[in-house]
This record gives C-alpha cells, structure tokens and sequence, in this order.
C-alpha cells in the first residue's frame, strides 16, 4: 500500500477534496477530482474525469473509495492534493513509484458549511456541478459565488421541490421533455440530478423555439458529457413531439398558452410527473367580459390582470385533477423575486373525473373568456 492509499483511508472521515493532475500516461485523464456528496443513504464520493473538453462521473460509495483510488489513479498522476478537515496535503509521484509528501496546509470544513449551516441543500457547495460554474454560481474550484447565492438558494428550491415528489421512487430509469428550456441551465440541473445525485439513467429532450438556443444547449450538453440530453427546435403547439413513453413534463416559464399545450401533451402521454411553472397568462384577461359576481375583479386593469392568471392556472389545476393527477401549488420563489412565483406540481394516481371541467366550463361560458387547456381537452373527448 502506498504512502497516498495510507494517508487518504486516514482522512477519509473528513475528506474535503482529492484532486489528480498531471497524468503519466497521455491517455488518461487529464485532471480527476473527488468530492463528498450527501443525500438522503448518507456521505458518497463522486469522481469527475476530465477529458478533453468533456467530465464524466462516477459516484462511489464511502468506503469503496480508497480501492478505486489504488487500482485507478495511485502511481498514475505526478501530483495530488488532498484535503480534509484536518489539513491538506500535497503529493509528487516519485521514480519509485511511490509518492512523497512535499507541503502541508489547514483542513478545510465539509462543503456548504461555510453559508448556511441553518439548511442543508441538495446541491451542495464543492460539488463539481458545472451548469452552477458557467452560470457564475459557483467558481471554478466549486464555491459559492456570495453576490449570487439568492440564485444558488432558488436552483436548490426548483431542485427540492423534484426530490420531494420522488421521495421512496425506486425506478432506475427516467424521460423527461422540458418545454421552453431557453438558456436557464435548469435542465442541465435536473440532469445532474437524476443521473449523478440520484444515479438514473436519464433521457432528458429541451424543446425551444429558438434554433440559436437550441444550438447552443447542444453544445454545453457535449461539452459536459451528457449524453442522454439533447436539444430540439420545436413548436409545442404545432410539431410533432417525442412519441414515445415520456415519465416526466417540465414547462418552467412557457409563456401564456404554450403552458397549456405543455400540460395537454403530459396528460395526453399519461406523463406521471408534471412540474409547470406558468408565465405571462394573457388569454383570459383578453377575452373575459362582464357576465356575474366576479365583475368586481374587471374594474381596475391591475386587478383584472392578476385575478385572470390566478384563474388561469385555477382551472389548469381543475383539469389536471379531473385528468387524474393530484396537484399542489406552491410558491416557486418569494413574491419580491418574480410575481410568477406559482408551480404546478402534479403526479399521476389515475382518478379521474368531469366536475373541474365542468365548473371551468360554466364559468367560460358565463364570463365568455377562452382557456386552451380546457378547449384542448374538450376537443379530445
């Protein structure tokens, strides 16, 4: 056993980091770093492998780490770092292939413990999460950016509110198409997600309208060595979709109808999880007139705006539970963030009924406003 397979079955306890640079053989990787994890089975490891402009991961469990580092990277690479609670420690590889030890410094504390010790997030500060690098959330030796950790806060909050649903879920494998990815890099998160923390494997389809975007993702998607994540130009009210089983829908700020044709197509796919953030809900704040009780609310533009999306996604909410699934509405962020601060999060228990649609239907008639989802549906009977 080497002086570094030593030294890191000492510190393994409170291991911070590892980081191998400096390859003997062109071949292999050119820069792997190992960081804790921490979900739900307790402390895991994850090894991220540099190739090129790609990093792929693996995940190992605790105390299966000392033998992936003897059998994959001991005598391999020039230079080590290694890093704990306790201190950390610099390693050259030397001719006899063992390493010396040549510098020593201060441990550094479990990542995330710096911020906010108040609150353990499922992405957690260290952890080599490139989407939060490129966004600036992270720096490129993984720590908090401080002037954007509102921003770390609300990608953590997006990604709880998927971890919650699939609480005690066993599967193995996951499709998800997102409506309107645009350039946010949550699904990137969500990929991280399901196929590094939760260990899936994972097919995720962004749908954008814009070809440039859906460029662009492409290439960070390589860039990343995320396989099972590609990009499509595509119009969810007219193209044709993915036309295969789909587990999940995501539509984070599709805006006005573009939200309902997101939300026909998980009912019409049987999607067993739908997360929907709704944006800009014009349709009935254009085309509702006075008809009853609710005219108080057509008074003043402001009111009638907010009351009409609030009824907007109240009948989405109807449908939805009428279409069997069970929902919650939750406040995606606070209010002083964005006012479209509102998810739809459902999940499918086949139970299904008419009266949501049919009080959402009198009340289009009496006030005579449109709403696509219902009309959608009705079409569809």
């Amino acid at each position: 056993m080497s002086r570094l397979t030593r030294d890191l079955s000492a510190a393994l306890p409170t291991l911070t980091k590892l980081v191998f640079s400096q390859p003997v053989d062109r071949t292999e990787a050119q820069k792997v770093s190992v960081r804790p994890v921490f979900g739900r089975g307790g402390r895991s490891f994850q090894a991220e492998l540099l190739r090129g402009d790609k990093a792929f991961h693996e995940n190992l469990a605790e105390d299966a780490l000392p033998a992936y580092v003897r059998d994959n990277l001991d005598g391999r690479y020039r230079q080590v770092l290694l890093v704990s609670e306790e201190g950390s420690s610099q390693y050259v590889l030397r001719q006899n292939g063992d390493y010396k030890k040549t510098g020593s410094g201060a441990g550094v504390p479990r990542p995330g413990e710096g911020h906010d010790r108040g609150k353990t997030y499922i992405l957690r500060e260290g952890e080599a999460i490139p989407a939060l690098v490129d966004l600036g959330v992270f720096t490129a030796d993984y720590r908090i950016v401080k002037a954007r950790y509102e921003k770390y806060r609300q990608i953590n909050r997006f990604v709880e509110l998927v971890d919650q649903a699939f609480a005690g879920s066993t599967r193995r494998d996951i499709t998800i198409l997102d409506f309107g990815c645009g350039k946010s890099y949550l699904t990137f998160i969500l990929y991280y997600y399901f196929a590094v923390k939760r260990g899936l494997a994972v097919k995720i389809i962004g749908y954008d309208l814009k070809e440039d975007v859906v460029e662009h993702c492409n290439a960070i998607a390589r860039k990343y060595g995320y396989d099972g994540l590609r990009f499509v130009h595509a119009d969810v009210s007219r193209d044709a979709l993915y036309d295969e089983k789909v587990d999940m829908v995501v539509s984070l700020h599709a805006c006005d109808t573009a939200t309902d044709y997101a939300l026909h197509y998980a009912i019409s796919k049987g999607a067993e999880y739908i997360f929907s953030v709704p944006c800009c809900q014009h349709e009935i704040n254009s085309s509702i007139r006075r008809g009853g009780e609710l005219d108080i609310f057509l008074r003043h533009g402001i009111v009638k705006e907010r009351m009409a999306a609030l009824l907007t996604d109240s009948i989405r909410t109807l449908i939805l539970e009428d279409m069997g699934y069970s929902v919650d509405v939750i406040e995606f962020t606070d209010f002083s963030d964005s006012p479209k601060n509102l998810m739809l999060r459902a999940k499918k228990t086949g139970k299904r009924s008419t009266r949501g649609r049919e009080q959402a239907a009198a009340l289009a008639a009496q006030y005579g406003f449109t709403q696509t989802l219902l009309r959608l549906c009705a079409e569809g009977e």
